[in-house]
């Protein structure tokens, strides 16, 4: 009985220390364009915009590691990733001129 006890308060401990992240999506908010269309992103964000440039697998691999704390989802955050990359270009396409 002591030792179901014991992990109960445990895993009750580390639910209350994660649950600020999990409550938290990351890519949640839209990334702001700076004058020379950087986005800017947390390190966190910086780090799945990243792996979603580096490709599908890269990407998957990665949040398989996270999915639990941030829950996130590989699709969403691809598109999200997408959604960025797209912005981008119109900011620097509109910043060309062209």
């Amino acid at each position: 009985m002591t030792t179901s006890r014991l992990s109960l308060c445990q895993i009750a401990r580390y639910a209350a220390l994660v649950s600020p992240l999990a409550a938290h999506p990351v890519m949640a908010q839209e990334a702001q364009l700076d004058g020379d269309c950087a986005p800017a992103l947390t390190y966190t964000q910086q780090r799945f915009y990243q792996k979603a440039n580096d490709g599908t697998d890269a990407l998957r691999n990665f949040i398989f590691i996270r999915r639990a704390i941030l829950q996130v989802d590989t699709y969403e955050t691809a598109i999200w990733a997408a959604s960025l990359s797209r912005a981008r270009a119109a900011c620097m396409k509109k910043t060309s001129g062209t």
